[in-house]
């Protein structure tokens, strides 16, 4: 075989190649992302379309259905469901599983688009369409921050870490959960508005519109330039009375005159406890295919900093940590694939002999390196359903080794010199380890087609098994021959096994 006479008179190039493989296939296995599955891209869209204060039969009439006439004719649509409820309408897309979701998304939006005009005008409305995604959805780790302090000092400190965890790679968004937040009340006499022949709009416009700093443009004075703006945010909530209600008209009226102000609370609309007490928590969510293990001991890392200058009564606790059950998953898979080698390895001593086991289970490491590098370069994560494939085809990858392996010994054990019995014996039966791999990843091969989304989760087995089995053969044709023309020896006068033929 060319392949094979080749690597055999270019022993030094294999062996170098050989050294790139265990270098690439370590690294790879290092930074390949930690995932308890694959990370699969669910094809729903949805819809949101919030108008306060409408009824849920105004907005079925009025906003559900002028939508559902202009969705229903978005392509590859496979189902279409939407809820009318107090305020809101939310319509969720689900689309074939073949679809680019990229592309769909961008067709709902342009079909939105079109409807906008048919929907009733609020300018507080904002549509909004998003790809529905499970890391978006579920947060990976969960922070809590407890303690017997303020709470509204408690939220600052939230607030802080979670501008510090937004910044670590693989973090896809932090969101804080509990704690208080102030704002400043204005309570208003309905009875003095009347007085003044004033509305409620009116002071809403005046906080609005004089509460603001405004840009004043550029002042140039000789060589330089001066960027000018005009302040006008308050700084205490007192400044706020003496706004004017109604501009350009003689007697002012001013905020004092109509309301009075003071510093309330936020109306609380998430509530965090911890062993009944209030508390802050955060909810960490992962960027798809990032490496959930590195990321988890970066937010750890982040946590121990900052929490060394909390004061001393707040305690600092993560729950939820999916980065403990994936690691000790992939530990768990990790031992199985080791005890799984010894006991292969056990097999070959058992039936081959030392050296010659030696030669066949060298096909185990460099075929599993060579699939690291694979799926790295792919973009595949190591999880559950890769793991497993891996000791799926644990027991085939071997079997073009020992079948090579063993009719190098043979033609060896004949007087042939070391490179003729390899270059030889690997020949000999070339096709037949060839015919016998591509059989086994022809019948994987259909798998990756399976359609729906249980499809796109296996689909990953069939090709790790078919990289893991087609790694092997590369390693039966060219690394095995090259290790036997190097180090198999003659095999001894009674110390043998029995040659055939």
């Amino acid at each position: 075989m060319i392949l094979t006479s080749g690597a055999i008179k270019r022993y030094p190039m294999i062996f170098a190649f050989m050294l790139i493989i265990v270098l690439m296939g370590v690294k790879a296995y290092k930074d390949l992302p930690r995932e308890s599955s694959p990370d699969v891209k669910i094809p729903f869209v949805s819809v949101a379309a919030p108008y306060a204060g409408t009824s849920p039969e105004d907005m079925e009439n009025l906003v559900t259905r002028k939508l559902e006439q202009q969705l229903k004719g978005v392509k590859d649509l496979k189902e279409m469901k939407s809820m009318s409820a107090y305020g809101i309408s939310v319509i969720s897309l689900e689309f074939n599983s073949s679809v680019d979701i990229s592309d769909a998304l961008q067709s709902v939006r342009d079909r939105v688009e079109l409807a906008k005009p048919d929907l009733p005008e609020d300018p507080r409305n904002d549509l909004v369409v998003q790809e529905v995604s499970v890391s978006d959805i579920f947060p990976v780790m969960q922070v809590n921050l407890s303690g017997e302090i303020d709470l509204l000092l408690l939220k600052e400190l939230g607030e802080d870490l979670q501008e510090d965890l937004e910044q670590i790679p693989g973090v896809l968004a932090v969101d804080l959960m509990g704690g208080i937040e102030n704002e400043v009340q204005v309570k208003v006499d309905p009875e003095k508005l009347v007085y003044y022949n004033l509305g409620l709009q009116d002071v809403q416009d005046a906080v609005a519109l004089q509460n603001m700093t405004i840009p004043g443009g550029k002042l140039s004075l000789g060589m330089y330039d001066y960027q000018v703006r005009v302040p006008g945010e308050v700084d205490k909530p007192e400044e706020i009375l003496d706004f004017v209600l109604n501009p350009g008209i003689d007697p002012p009226v001013f905020l004092r005159d109509v309301a009075t102000v003071e510093l309330g609370v936020v109306d609380r609309e998430t509530i965090s406890r911890v062993g009944g007490v209030d508390a802050v928590t955060l909810l960490i969510k992962k960027r798809s295919g990032e490496n959930i293990i590195k990321m988890a001991e970066n937010v750890r890392n982040v946590i121990e900093a900052e929490s060394k200058d909390y004061p001393s009564e707040v305690i600092v606790a993560i729950v939820a940590d999916q980065s403990v059950q994936i690691k000790n998953m992939v530990s768990e898979l990790e031992n199985n694939i080791l005890s799984g080698l010894l006991l292969v390895v056990l097999v070959l001593l058992s039936f081959f002999g030392v050296r010659n086991a030696f030669f066949v289970a060298t096909a185990i490491p460099f075929s599993m390196l060579i699939t690291f590098v694979v799926l790295k370069a792919m973009g595949i994560t190591l999880n559950m359903v890769v793991l497993f494939s891996l000791i799926l085809a644990l027991g085939m990858l071997v079997d073009n080794a020992i079948v090579i392996v063993e009719n190098i010994f043979r033609h060896r054990g004949k007087g042939k010199s070391a490179d003729e019995a390899a270059d030889f014996g690997t020949s000999q039966v070339s096709n037949a380890v060839i015919a016998s791999t591509l059989t086994t990843v022809c019948a994987f091969g259909p798998m990756i087609l399976w359609p729906g989304i249980m499809g796109e989760f296996m689909k990953y087995l069939p090709i790790t098994v078919i990289i893991t089995l087609l790694s092997s053969l590369l390693v039966a044709l060219v690394f095995n021959p090259v290790l036997c023309a190097r180090f198999m020896p003659i095999p001894g006068v009674g110390k043998g096994r029995e040659l055939i033929g």
